[in-house]
């Protein structure tokens, strides 16, 4: 009888472990070397702009920061657009340690918080001037 429940136990671990997604995953960058998404060009490994990225074929959306947009309403915004994206490149240059993944937006982009060897990537963003924290965006803070 306890055989048969510990196997029915070890049945349902196992089911559970299959398609639950992991909520975090170690980064195995050793041999990247990050550079900047190019139009029309199949996206594998790269920065879109200073909150977007792909990694490994999935993309993924920063999660609690907001940057400038690269086609922003003015002039000074799409020039912060491009040092977010290079800062977002540097950071990620310095090592990819740890991905946490925390669902997806309505775009269906992964939303996840990122650790480099510097720390984590959306404080050290925010803390450069080049993003700031999600929802707190009314009008374009970038063109004020």
């Amino acid at each position: 009888m306890q055989k048969g429940v510990i196997y029915i136990c070890v049945l349902a671990v196992l089911l559970v472990a299959a398609v639950i997604r992991p909520v975090s995953a170690i980064a195995d960058d050793s041999n990247v070397l990050w550079q900047e998404c190019h139009p029309y060009e199949r996206r594998i490994t790269c920065v879109v702009d200073g909150d977007t990225l792909w990694y490994q074929g999935t993309k993924i959306r920063l999660l609690d920061i907001d940057a400038p947009e690269v086609e922003g309403l003015c002039l000074n915004e799409r020039q912060l657009a491009q040092s977010a994206k290079l800062e977002l490149t540097r950071l990620l240059n310095t090592g990819l340690i740890r991905i946490a993944y925390d669902g997806q937006d309505r775009y269906g982009r992964h939303l996840a918080t990122l650790l480099v060897w510097e720390g984590e990537v959306g404080p050290a963003m925010i803390a450069a001037g080049l993003a700031e924290p999600f929802g707190q965006r009314g009008p374009s803070p970038w063109c004020r």
